[in-house]
């Protein structure tokens, strides 16, 4: 309101579709006027307090839509528009908040088919917030305190256990307060970012900081960006950004996804802060892109590592602006031990910095079992104490009270109570290192997932796999992470090993989407605690010392291994030019995967879907634009995820160029 008052007529948000083409803008005081017209048709039908589910694509009545939630004093739930995969998860967080409506845009309103009619979700009012205004009257000035709560910040994708984080308007300004300090950003400052707004880098970072400081910034969809990285770097170059951020697999793809005729025209020296969060900051990536741009004008210097969680509201520490990034190497890392810095060596993997806390957040590295603190340069549990500290999980009052108000042994009353982050680190010259994680979180290209919903899913892929006798974690192998889950075959099973790693890995992907490399053993091959629980530590090290005895052992890769389908035949000859249309678009397919995911080994088989043959959420994206390129078409994003094999893909696409309308723009066929 402050913003509209100001400056009614500066430019809040610019949304950017294709190469760079701004298809629409938000003034202040325009954000400030539909927002409020918003608050008054929600206030028909919802009360204060009420939970909403917004399930918005990224663009500005995304932004409207969550700031008239605010001022109707309602609880915006953010969201994303539900895929079939992704309904599940959507119901999940929809029956865990006890929602009472439904908020997306007009063509979302097209999505309530994706959900069983007895469900929750069919069940509320869907209301399109991009329809004109129809006459409700604008609200009063909203009526909140700072322990209103403003949002539901959901962390997980998983479909059992969603949990939603209770970010109240104290939360959210203390975050804000603390980023604008700590990347040095003002009302002069031009923010630009492709971060998903369901996420909480994304929903304070482009969102609520730019109108917080009253900056302009400059978005466009994550689809935009994994199609081609170089457009986040153009826009950069283009509105002269001061600020932006992403996750560590980002800064990996613009080095790796563009060529040096791209980069010849970035400028890059307006810069101020590139943040590196939401996943482990890895040293490799933050040379590699640091060398890569720097001759188009980046400061090394502009790259900041940073630690947060959404149980933060989202940021915890950070390097600051201007500084060099700390780094070192470390020996091995033992909770309740010291931390011995070791001389740097290519044998040994580099730790990257996290940076500071922000004057008003402490940390405190303690001891898990006995919550005993540790001095600095012992490694332990990272616990976090400050006003962007959420108070609790929605519903949850239980789990609240031992992940958000812990104490150290011996701490009084006057010391507040902590957020157990689960992840483990040290303090060293006074900076955060992270080397693990303690709560097992599987982190894949910036998305969590918890390894207890991946167990279940191998549990429930095929009768033979054990109940409670499988394990999920994440291993580095050329520079990234990767999934490995581990499952127990019954005995009487034992000779359809490989067909049981197959049906694991295809059911992980189906409801996770990620490409998992999977060991299947015998009984007692997964080690598990007294009181059986699942040793997933244990199991890594077992796998990475080479004491698991496996029945079969699937890649992630090639879907020609472990009982997965012999080599397809040939394809026989192209019989008529529709004929000839699928074989090229096949052919095109193959060429790709078997290039850019299988790296040349192993073999492609078109009958068998996408997700065989290891290809993950980037490489569907990545393809997604490949095969547009390719055909001159725009194809349905879905296609790639929901066809039951690559020769059904290549059909139709095969299908939709064969149509004499999808020869011609006038259709809206082509790009």
């Amino acid at each position: 309101m402050k913003r509209a008052h100001d400056k009614p007529h500066e430019t809040a948000f610019t949304f950017l579709e294709g190469d760079l083409d701004v298809v629409g803008t938000l003034t202040y005081g325009e954000l400030h006027d539909r927002a409020r017209e918003l608050a008054g048709r929600l206030r028909e039908t919802l009360a204060p307090g009420d939970r909403v589910l917004l399930l918005h694509p990224a663009g500005l009545d995304y932004i409207v839509t969550f700031f008239g939630c605010l001022y109707a004093g309602v609880i915006a739930v953010p969201l994303y528009v539900p895929q079939r995969r992704t309904a599940p998860t959507v119901e999940a967080i929809a029956r865990d908040c006890a929602a009472g409506a439904v908020l997306t845009t007009e063509a979302g309103l097209r999505r309530t088919s994706l959900f069983a009619p007895d469900s929750r979700v069919a069940s509320l009012p869907w209301l399109a917030t991009d329809r004109p205004a129809s006459g409700s009257s604008p609200l009063p000035e909203p009526d909140v305190s700072p322990e209103t709560i403003a949002y539901l910040q959901y962390t997980s994708g998983s479909t059992s256990t969603p949990k939603g984080v209770i970010i109240d308007h104290r939360n959210a300004v203390a975050q804000c307060a603390e980023a604008a300090v700590s990347w040095q950003v003002d009302g002069t400052s031009r923010w630009v970012s492709w971060l998903p707004h369901f996420h909480d880098y994304g929903q304070i970072g482009s969102v609520l900081l730019p109108v917080y400081a009253g900056c302009h910034c400059v978005l466009m969809a994550p689809t935009t960006f994994v199609r081609r990285p170089v457009r986040w770097l153009q826009a950069i170059s283009r509105y002269h950004g001061t600020h932006t951020g992403a996750p560590n697999f980002a800064y990996d793809l613009c080095v790796d996804a563009t060529t040096e005729e791209q980069r010849a025209g970035l400028d890059l020296s307006s810069l101020i802060t590139a943040g590196n969060g939401a996943e482990p900051v890895q040293y490799d990536t933050h040379r590699r892109f640091s060398r890569t741009f720097t001759p188009h004008g980046l400061k090394p210097e502009a790259l900041c590592p940073s630690y947060g969680l959404a149980e933060a509201t989202l940021k915890v520490t950070n390097k600051a602006p201007g500084a060099e990034t700390a780094w070192g190497t470390f020996g091995s890392i033992t909770v309740g031990a010291p931390v011995t810095e070791l001389p740097a060596d290519d044998a040994v993997r580099p730790l990257v910095s996290c940076g500071t806390t922000a004057p008003d957040t402490r940390i405190a590295v303690v001891e898990p079992e006995t919550r005993r603190r540790l001095p600095d340069g012992h490694a332990g549990e990272v616990w976090v104490n400050g006003p962007s500290v959420a108070r609790g999980y929605w519903g949850r009052p239980e789990e609240s009270e031992e992940t958000f108000r812990a104490r150290a042994e011996g701490d009084d009353g006057d010391t507040g109570t902590y957020l157990r982050t689960g992840d483990l680190g040290f303090l060293h010259h006074g900076e955060l290192y992270l080397c693990g994680r303690l709560k097992d979180l599987v982190i894949i290209d910036g998305v969590n997932h918890y390894p207890q919903d991946i167990e279940r899913t191998a549990e429930d892929s095929d009768p033979a796999v054990r109940r409670g006798r499988s394990a999920a974690f994440s291993v580095r192998e050329d520079g990234r992470e990767s999934l490995v889950v581990v499952a127990e075959c019954a005995p009487r099973a034992e000779s359809r090993a490989g067909e049981v790693a197959v049906a694991i890995r295809d059911e992980v992907w189906r409801r996770h989407e990620i490409g998992a490399s999977v060991v299947v053993t015998g009984a007692g091959g997964v080690p598990v605690t007294t009181s059986g629980k699942i040793r997933r530590s244990q199991c890594r090290a077992d796998l990475l010392e080479d004491r698991l005895t496996a029945l079969a052992r699937l890649d992630a890769g090639p879907a020609g291994t472990a009982g997965a389908a012999s080599a397809r035949p040939a394809p026989a000859p192209a019989a008529s030019a529709a004929d000839a249309l699928r074989l090229g678009c096949r052919t095109y397919i193959e060429g790709w995967v078997l290039e850019r995911v299988l790296e040349g080994r192993g073999e492609v088989d078109a009958r068998l879907p996408l997700s065989a043959h290891g290809v993950t959420s980037r490489n569907m994206l990545e393809l997604h634009y490949g095969l547009e390129e390719w055909s001159g078409l725009t194809v349905p994003p879905e296609w790639m995820w929901e066809t039951e094999s690559i020769d059904a893909l290549a059909g139709m696409v095969a299908e939709r160029l064969a149509r004499p309308a999808a020869r011609t723009a006038g259709e809206g066929e082509n790009r």
